[in-house]
């Protein structure tokens, strides 16, 4: 199809989205209209988006509370604080890396799952979609859960953790449906009551915090340590690349000529910096359990929310609406995930694409809402398993597109983005099948999850240690860069 009739069927299908309701509406709240179609240079001469919203967008994304529980883990697994600093530290230098530059991906005026069609093929990418779409829904409801663990702490339990999913996951609902104008003017701002959440519950819970290495773990065995470096490593990591399916979403109208190294400094700046603040006060505000019981018991009882309520307490009445605001922190941690499920559902079919936007979420939000629910009787099982096995998937999705990227297509030069839609000019995805079943093969080895450990897992310590991500990323490598060479030679895509 050519970019004339791409226009066509663009401008039918906004005009046919805003024809369904008032259309003074949509200009009066810049409500966005449209679906997966290609931003051309022509649209982004309005609505423009700067390259530093890419900082404020992710800051907002990550100085949230989701971030400190994924921190505090790191105690679970019988690791000291400067043990789960370094950790945190060094994953993310590395980790972050990636979400990052897919985040260039935008520049082409696709979104992430959309162009993932060069490299997986039209109907290959089908994989991607799918899994995308349970990633985003799962984050939803973790996400949820934590901010609303968080709320059900200050309020002594009588505000169920049930209940404030369903607020949680409501606000976002409607900050999503106004569209992506209006997330990047809110996200411009709401970062900053949350830094202030988190420096002050780190002033005020210091006294409790402690470099001693959790009871019971000062004499482990070289492997034992070992093995709980690398699950937590993993646990980390997996949180660093979970925004690669989405982070291109967000840049799309961009100007055409913005650099991509400012948006990747941008990207890898807003994702690096709350993320290793927040997961280093959350690491610190576990070792509080090591030095009081009564730290000990608010953990047990209500998480990570009961931790920074123990923290937040010194400053009483202010403490409180801290904690308020620690729990709303869940808002613009949930807005990607919301946002970008409508994206990865209208590429599961031609026809999905006809379905408007506002619908999809709805539906995600829906599905997010009784997830939420009902996972948080077993929230710890469930953030674990979650992490690590949508890990796996996220480490072959960034490992096929990188190697076409680099190894087939040889850079920018090598797309016609006028073929994003063509299934006669997009390879198939015999390659990325392949690459996604040898990655599959890979995880499961070398898992460790609450119900499963991997073969070779297993070998590494007392009860084994999560590598399957590695043994993810080598076999789905293997694979592809095989299997897309023999696709490319006879299938000519």
């Amino acid at each position: 199809m050519d970019q004339a009739k791409q226009d066509v069927v663009k401008q039918e299908s906004v005009e046919e989205q805003k024809a369904s309701g008032p259309a003074w509406i949509y200009r009066a709240l810049s409500i966005e209209t449209g679906g997966i179609e290609r931003i051309t240079d022509d649209d982004r001469q309005h609505n423009t988006t700067r390259f530093w919203n890419a900082t404020t967008f992710w800051f907002s994304a990550n100085m949230a509370v989701a971030t400190l529980n994924i921190g505090a883990l790191g105690g679970s697994y019988g690791l000291g604080f400067w043990e789960s600093f370094i950790v945190i530290l060094l994953v993310n230098l590395i980790g972050d890396i990636l979400p990052a530059w897919t985040a260039t991906f935008g520049l082409s005026g696709l979104r992430m799952t959309t162009f993932s069609r060069y490299s997986f093929g039209y109907w290959g990418n089908l994989i991607v979609v799918i899994f995308s779409m349970i990633s985003t829904t799962g984050w939803n409801a973790i996400n949820a859960i934590s901010g609303a663990s968080v709320l059900s702490a200050l309020s002594n339990g009588k505000f169920p953790t049930w209940a404030g999913v369903i607020v949680i996951c409501t606000v976002v609902y409607l900050i999503c449906v106004l569209g992506i104008h209006w997330i990047h003017r809110l996200d411009t701002f709401l970062w900053i009551p949350f830094l202030m959440v988190w420096c002050v519950a780190a002033g005020t819970g210091a006294s409790h915090f402690t470099a001693a290495v959790p009871t019971g773990n000062e004499h482990t065995r070289s492997s034992d340590k070992a093995a709980s470096i690398l699950t937590y490593m993993a646990t980390i990591f997996s949180f660093s690349i979970s925004w690669i399916n989405c982070a291109a979403d967000y840049n799309v109208r961009m100007p055409a000529g913005t650099p991509r190294w400012k948006i990747f400094s941008a990207t890898y700046v807003g994702i690096f910096v709350p993320t290793v603040l927040v997961q280093t006060l959350g690491a610190a505000l576990y070792t509080g359990t090591l030095t009081s019981a009564a730290w000990k018991a608010a953990y047990e009882d209500t998480s990570i929310g009961g931790l920074l309520g123990m923290a937040l307490s010194p400053a009483g009445g202010f403490g409180k609406f801290l904690m308020a605001l620690a729990g709303l922190s869940a808002i613009p941690n949930n807005i990607p995930n919301n946002y970008s499920f409508a994206l990865h559902a209208q590429n599961l079919t031609p026809r999905a694409a006809r379905v408007p936007r506002i619908i999809w979420i709805t539906f995600g939000f829906v599905v997010s809402l009784v997830i939420g629910c009902c996972a948080a009787v077993y929230f710890k099982d469930v953030l674990q398993t979650f992490l690590s096995v949508i890990g796996y998937w996220t480490i072959i999705h960034v490992t096929v597109v990188l190697e076409e990227h680099v190894i087939f297509r040889r850079g920018w030069k090598g797309y016609n983005l006028d073929e994003w839609n063509d299934p006669t000019r997009l390879p198939f995805g015999w390659a990325a099948i392949g690459a996604f079943a040898g990655g599959l093969v890979g995880a499961v080895l070398g898992m460790k999850v609450a119900w499963y450990v991997g073969p070779v897992a297993a070998l590494i310590g007392k009860s084994g240690a999560n590598i399957g991500q590695a043994m993810t990323l080598g076999m789905s490598g293997v694979v592809f860069s095989c299997f897309r060479g023999v696709e490319r030679r006879y299938g000519g895509r």
